[in-house]
């Protein structure tokens, strides 16, 4: 079984109100859409569990995360300065199978923009990439270089969702990350292109024993998020 490892904070800024940006030290690896798991001496004051989180970006020295706080353990995290440490626990789980010679798409709601940068980067083709917000538009800026186009909906604003924003039969493949909800649009929309889709899920180990990330699949058995994702394909779930 694999063990937790140390790191230190390089940087951890916030971007938005609720989201931040944390970069840590390490040489750990991982493929596009593959996770973390995250812990701090902070969270041993507390009853809490390590967090997972999926690489943001990555180079030979350093990894990326970015997250948004919502409870008390991201909260934590916000706080940690640099020169900080952590602990990490990885890679783990089943990343995005990258498609050669495709046309792609790539497509975010709202924090599950988090997962897709690295993947923009690693595609032999530039992407399309679609984003979709509930009240402000970020971290948009950071894939301008490595995409073909960007498409940004705000729901207050614009009053549309992203997903009627994409015409899914100009591409092969759609990488998307986000709320189920607009996961399940997107498939059900959906007549030719394969569709890949980064489940989110509350994990407390992240390697398939504690069966907390579990979700149903279209055949009634129930998935691990962790173990047999988080990557799937959107016929296995819808």
């Amino acid at each position: 079984m694999e063990s937790y490892r140390e790191a230190s904070v390089i940087f951890n800024k916030k971007i938005k109100d609720d989201i931040y940006f944390c970069k840590i030290k390490t040489k750990l690896n991982a493929r596009p859409g593959q996770f973390f798991m995250l812990r701090c001496d902070s969270f041993r004051n507390s009853p809490l569990l390590s967090r997972p989180f999926g690489v943001c970006d990555q180079d030979d020295e350093s990894m990326s995360f970015l997250y948004q706080v919502k409870g008390v353990g991201t909260k934590i995290l916000s706080d940690l300065k640099e020169g900080s440490k952590v602990k990490i626990l990885g890679p783990l789980g089943n990343g995005f199978e990258i498609k050669k010679g495709k046309k792609a798409a790539i497509v975010a709601g709202g924090i599950g923009i988090a997962p897709l940068l690295y993947l923009a980067k690693s595609l032999d083709l530039k992407a399309d990439f679609y984003a979709g917000f509930s009240d402000e538009e970020y971290f948009t800026d950071y894939f301008k270089n490595f995409v073909n186009s960007t498409t940004v909906t705000i729901d207050k604003k614009d009053k549309i969702f992203i997903t009627e924003k994409i015409d899914t039969e100009k591409y092969d493949v759609i990488y998307a990350c986000g709320p189920n909800q607009m996961l399940k649009t997107l498939a059900n929309k959906n007549k030719n292109a394969e569709i890949q889709i980064s489940m989110e899920a509350h994990m407390a180990c992240g390697i398939g024993a504690c069966l907390g990330c579990t979700v149903e699949n279209v055949k009634g058995d129930f998935i691990r998020v962790c173990k047999d994702g988080p990557v799937f394909d959107s016929k296995e779930i819808f």
